[in-house]
């Protein structure tokens, strides 16, 4: 049975906050997120929220095997499943941080096809405790085609990669206390949360310092190829070329906002399309010639024009089901990942 609450802010007490954000995922692909960042949360008083936004099938089957297997569960680890009737990537981050976040001194973000590596929450744990100075830390790829070139570009010139990274208490004040809300439909979600920690938030009276998110290659994760023999995986690899030329004019957009304009982040657009559209009118110049050398460009952006109602954002979040250590339900082994079904 579900559960639908007016979120109070209420605080844990919890040393780490983890949050697996999910949307296209399988049950089993989630489900074996969430038991690796179990098995990563060992030793840690933790809460372990798994926020899936627009699919409510998905939010079901993966609540009913919570219920279902959580007999080797961490001491001192609470999880909650939420579900979002929006399926959108930037609401379900900015929900979890200004209303579901229960306050922690790590904050560990996720996506949800990713296995985090056992010892990658307690390595973002203490390079934030190591270092004063930084706002967040965050995972390098090790897996996958572009992993190495990865690599090299986040170590030498910084950045946070949006499959594992983490941010400090002092970061999460700030993105609340300024009211950061990343525009709806952003998909360069990770990009616009780094350039804006590099700058601490402030277009005006700070330095850009990549210095203020600790780049770490050892911490490492792993998740599932995409299969060339399979069709909705190379429909899944198409739309996430066209989602990355998205990106590109997403950045550029954010950059003329917050870099060249000095706009604070309070004022950013509602949507990516009105950040967009705001950068085509700020900086027609630049907007014009990037979106005259590409074609692809051309055609993200039209996709972005495509009517969208955002009205199911205002929709508040249904708890699905909440699980801790102390009130474990039935049998079962959170240990062990569920076999792929596509095996």
């Amino acid at each position: 049975m579900t559960k639908r609450l007016s979120i109070a802010q209420e605080r844990s007490g919890a040393d780490v906050a983890v949050v697996i954000i999910s949307f296209r995922e399988t049950t089993e692909t989630l489900y074996n997120a969430i038991a690796a960042a179990l098995r990563a949360l060992k030793g840690f008083n933790a809460v372990l929220d798994v926020v899936v936004n627009g699919n409510a099938e998905l939010a079901e089957s993966v609540a009913g095997c919570m219920r279902d297997r959580c007999g080797e569960f961490p001491a001192g680890v609470r999880l909650r499943c939420w579900y979002l009737v929006c399926g959108d990537k930037a609401h379900a981050w900015n929900t979890y941080v200004h209303e579901l976040w229960p306050g922690a001194r790590t904050t560990v973000f996720m996506d949800g096809y990713v296995e985090a590596a056992v010892d990658a929450i307690q390595l973002l744990d203490d390079a934030l405790a190591e270092d004063t100075n930084a706002l967040g830390a965050t995972g390098v790829p090790n897996v996958g085609a572009s992993a190495r070139r990865m690599q090299k570009e986040m170590t030498s010139g910084g950045g946070i990669h949006g499959n594992l990274f983490a941010l400090g208490a002092d970061a999460m004040r700030l993105i609340r206390n300024t009211r950061f809300f990343v525009p709806l439909g952003l998909y360069r979600v990770d990009g616009v949360i780094g350039a804006a920690l590099f700058k601490q938030l402030q277009p005006i009276g700070t330095t850009w310092d990549i210095k203020r998110v600790v780049v770490l290659p050892a911490v490492s994760w792993r998740f599932g190829r995409l299969k060339w023999w399979r069709l909705r995986d190379w429909i899944a690899y198409i739309k996430r070329l066209s989602r990355q030329q998205q990106g590109v004019l997403e950045n550029l957009a954010f950059r003329d906002f917050f870099i060249r304009r000095k706009q604070p982040l309070d004022k950013l657009p509602r949507t990516a399309l009105t950040l967009l559209e705001d950068w085509e009118r700020h900086a027609p110049d630049e907007a014009s010639s990037t979106l005259r050398r590409s074609s692809a460009a051309r055609r993200a952006l039209e996709r972005m024009r495509l009517p969208r109602d955002w009205s199911q954002a205002a929709a508040p979040p249904v708890l699905m089901v909440e699980i801790s250590s102390m009130d474990v339900l039935h049998s079962g082994d959170f240990s062990q990942p569920v076999a792929s079904f596509d095996q």
